[in-house]
């Protein structure tokens, strides 16, 4: 029988539309993904620190900077220097990272929309079997009204 009403079949043509939204923003996103470039996980940022030599120029303020990597492994922070030179592949890397993060986020969000739209169109779909009374029953037995 389908969906008989015009306010239900518009409102599953909207539920649709939506779906194939969410489906394209989805194709769209999962773009960076399917790139081999390899990415590095932390953040980048400057260190200052003293070296703990009296007579070093830190004892008096002035102190050594080094670039480092920042990330959580097995629940610890560890800091991993840059090497000299290393600095914007580096960054560019974690900038990668982070991204992939992103769009992660953003796809856990899209899946949990989409299963919503499709538990819609599935309960505006859904029909139930009759109940078994004899005097509902056609030829053969079966439980169905005439057409289904």
């Amino acid at each position: 029988m389908g969906i008989q009403t015009r306010s239900a079949r518009e409102k599953f043509s909207r539920l649709r539309q939506s779906l194939l939204h969410l489906v394209n923003e989805m194709k769209q996103l999962v773009e960076p993904f399917f790139s081999d470039q390899p990415v590095i996980k932390g953040t980048v940022y400057e260190l200052r620190r003293k070296c703990g030599k009296p007579g070093c120029k830190c004892a008096q303020g002035e102190l050594h900077a080094r670039m480092v990597v920042s990330a959580s492994e097995k629940g610890r922070t560890r800091l991993r220097v840059i090497p000299r030179g290393f600095l914007v592949e580096v960054q560019g890397r974690v900038r990668g990272y982070q991204e992939l993060r992103r769009v992660r986020a953003r796809v856990v969000v899209i899946h949990r929309q989409m299963l919503q739209v499709l538990d819609e169109m599935e309960a505006m779909r859904r029909e139930e079997i009759a109940a078994s009374d004899k005097s509902k029953r056609s030829n053969h037995g079966k439980r169905f009204s005439k057409g289904e």
